[in-house]
């Protein structure tokens, strides 16, 4: 019989059962999967990290330091290497069941309007729309 190596997790010590836990290792897996799709985006269009970087105003070694994983970049500069490789992120907030409110404040308790910009991007449909039944 051939002895299982242990999980990364259990070699650090990490409690994925922990909720808390749990949600932080998604929202990086999460990260790191956008950022993956914004670089294999970069090298389909035949983009360098220069190309990106002239683009961006900034250094080759800054964009190489966003693709690293395990960044965390600010929203803003994700939103600026999109552009620079010819894409838009668009956002959306998921509470469909999930316990993401925090407990200081349930979502039940907090108003939310959802709009969408169909003037401005006609080809952009907001999945709410359909799903929901709210009201644009």
């Amino acid at each position: 019989m051939i002895a299982m190596a242990p999980a990364l997790d259990e070699l650090l010590g990490i409690d994925l059962d922990d909720p808390a836990i749990a949600a932080a290792a998604d929202d990086a897996e999460a990260y790191a999967d956008l950022v993956e799709s914004l670089v294999v985006l970069r090298k389909r269009r035949g983009l360098t990290q220069r190309d990106v970087a002239a683009h961006m105003e900034t250094t080759q070694s800054a964009v190489s330091d966003f693709e690293r994983v395990g960044g965390n970049a600010r929203y803003s500069t994700l939103q600026r290497y999109a552009r620079a490789v010819g894409a838009r992120l668009c956002s959306m907030v998921d509470a469909s069941g999930a316990n993401l409110s925090p407990t200081w404040r349930q979502t039940a308790d907090m108003p939310v309007r959802l709009t969408y910009r169909a003037a401005v991007h006609p080809h952009v449909r907001a999945p709410w729309t359909e799903s929901t039944g709210v009201a644009a």
